[in-house]
């Protein structure tokens, strides 16, 4: 389907979208008609052949991901090439490069205060090194994803620079007021995103002698989604980036970019006719892009993300739930907390991005209803995680910090690298041989976890190696008092230089990792997951799932939570159909389902074909 037949295909949708939101404005529709047939006409050759099989790749099980900051992996963007190799061997399809768009001068919010859309950051390289880049990575079968961060600019962008000149169009760009009347109305229905280093959601600009709204940091300002050439410039921004080929598009904090006074102006209606438009005018204009949301609320909320069938918001969601579930099933032993997660339908294009640890720290957003009824006060459950991993319980094995700490409910996140928080650190401070058997399986189990469910896996840079947390980042001014930089240091590439001829645990981390891709890769051949279930047993020690590829093969995963044997009863698998002889494709073992019990060591986990 060529531009033209998918603009009369979607057309009647997109308009209906538009218009309620901006009610008669023909004008400004017809204007964005305009901008997408420039994007289009404009877009390269090599882009409209890579269009012709749309989003295909990102259902593939090929599809396997990572997350990096380029600064702290390879200094900048022409050295990244040199690593290429590095991410083939690993297994890696998709590399997420954390924010790198020209951020604002001096403190950003780690590039989250953008500067200038169409620019790279200059500590990194120049907009031409990250189109050289692209066109290697593609070259060697690897995507990339960026970040579009689309609630807010930094208060030097030069749409906030004309507007500080006193532009009245540009003011219109952000919610700007004469007084604080307004403001203090939209206070008495916000929450406060940092309410320890940015309370509030608007600062005064004495300059301009106008308040403006701020809901992350005061060198941030929300943008005005109400203006309909607010979204049109944020369009041909968005279309800007997949005309120079990049493959993933991560929108940033898209909860909170409608505002209405009266409501905690998050999860508003509106954002989801916003983000259908994005959906739509990105399948007609550049098919082969998709979009990754950045939404971590609750479960529930989550889910709404992807749309429905009808009306297709993201492509891609982070399955944050899923994450703090994995943490949580660890800590406690209990596999419960995994099993008995809710189970959502998403519409056939949507899948989830399935990761153990991101730049972010953990927050603990349980399900208070679900805890209950396993025999848990969501409360103290809550507080058990937060002091097991920051360490400070006595058969704790994890080694981590606490992030936004609030001495007065007690509430916090926590901070650490996938080893640290595994055991990995506390294992070699006390050079015990065991405690570090159990860390490297426990990693192992970590990293299976997401790997093998229906999804795109993702990994964050340094967790293959096994890094372990950085403290040195308490020497530095301006990350001290910020406890995600515990996990967010400078790669390892002395660690990388050994991992072939050297027995080290880092070595150790990084085989594992690898050979568990490898099997992700070709256990399932090239058929994706189509079905996926959770196979309800009577140990809550072990997490079972039953998967079913488009090519009705059958595929059953068990995991082992804890760090004790344990047995799976075969007489309860038989009540699903299953029984006779599996392989475990990982180990090359046959699994016996006719017997009466099988058996799984500490932290072993099983990936059976029949």
């Amino acid at each position: 389907m060529d531009f033209e037949e998918k603009m009369t295909d979607l057309s009647d949708m997109l308009e209906k979208d538009y218009f309620e939101l901006y009610p008669g404005r023909n004008d400004a529709l017809k204007r964005l008609y305009n901008l997408m047939k420039r994007h289009h006409s404009s877009r390269s050759d090599a882009l409209k052949s890579r269009d012709k099989s749309g989003s295909d790749w990102l259902y593939s099980p090929d599809t396997i991901g990572i997350m990096l900051y380029v600064d702290l992996f390879s200094n900048n963007l022409n050295k990244l090439i040199e690593h290429s190799g590095y991410f083939k061997e690993l297994g890696i399809t998709l590399i997420h490069l954390m924010p790198i768009l020209r951020p604002r001068t001096g403190e950003n919010d780690g590039g989250y205060a953008v500067q200038d859309y169409r620019s790279i950051d200059s500590r990194i390289g120049t907009m031409k090194d990250f189109k050289k880049m692209l066109e290697h990575y593609h070259a060697n079968g690897i995507r990339i994803c960026i970040d579009y961060v689309v609630n807010h600019t930094a208060d030097d962008h030069d749409w906030a620079i004309k507007a500080l000149s006193g532009d009245e169009k540009y003011q219109k760009y952000y919610f700007m007021f004469e007084n604080d009347t307004i403001p203090k109305q939209f206070e008495t229905s916000l929450h406060e995103v940092f309410p320890k280093v940015a309370p509030g959601n608007f600062t005064y600009l004495e300059d301009l002698g106008k308040w403006v709204m701020t809901t992350f940091y005061p060198f941030q300002w929300d943008l005005n989604f109400r203006n309909p050439d607010v979204f049109y410039e944020m369009v041909d921004n968005l279309l800007y980036l997949t005309d120079i080929g990049v493959d993933m598009i991560r929108l940033d904090a898209i909860p909170y970019i409608w505002k209405t006074m009266g409501t905690d102006c998050k999860n508003q209606p509106e954002v989801h006719l916003l983000l259908g438009l994005f959906r739509k005018i990105i399948e007609i204009c550049a098919p082969q892009t998709t979009l990754l949301g950045e939404a971590i609320v609750e479960p529930d909320t989550i889910v709404k993300y992807f749309g429905k069938n009808e009306r297709l918001e993201c492509h891609s969601l982070y399955n944050a739930s899923y994450m703090v579930e994995i943490w949580n099933s660890i800590a406690t032993r209990d596999a419960r907390h995994i099993s008995w997660m809710k189970e959502y339908d998403i519409p056939a294009t949507s899948i989830w991005i399935n990761y153990a640890r991101c730049h972010d720290d953990i927050g603990w957003g349980l399900d208070g209803e679900r805890l209950r009824r396993m025999g848990f006060d969501p409360h103290a459950h809550k507080s058990f995680l937060i002091d097991f991993y920051l360490g400070s319980l006595e058969d704790s094995f994890s080694s981590g910090e606490l992030y936004e700490f609030n001495p007065l409910t007690m509430d916090a996140r926590n901070s650490g690298t996938l080893a640290s928080l595994a055991g990995l650190e506390k294992a070699i401070k006390l050079s015990d041989d065991y405690l570090l058997e159990l860390a490297l399986k426990r990693i192992r189990l970590i990293h299976a976890l997401f790997l093998f469910r229906k999804g795109i896996p993702m990994l964050y840079s340094g967790d293959e190696i096994g890094q372990l947390n950085n403290l040195s980042y308490l020497d530095d001014g301006h990350k001290k008092n910020d406890s995600r930089w515990l996990h967010r240091m400078a790669f390892d590439w002395e660690q990388v230089a050994g991992i072939h001829s050297m027995d080290s645990v880092h070595s150790k981390v990084f085989k594992s990792v690898k050979q568990l891709i490898e099997t992700r890769r070709t256990y399932i051949g090239h058929a994706a997951i189509l079905d996926e279930n959770i196979v309800r047993q009577s140990n809550d020690q072990l997490f079972v799932i039953r998967q079913t590829t488009v090519e009705n093969e059958s595929i059953l995963l068990i995991f082992n939570m804890s760090e004790d044997r344990q047995w799976l009863y075969t007489n309860e698998l038989k009540r699903y159909g299953f029984g006779g002889v599996w392989r475990e494709v990982i180990q090359g073992k046959t699994i016996d389902l006719d017997k009466k019990r099988i058996v799984l060591g500490p932290y072993e986990f099983f990936v059976t074909k029949l």
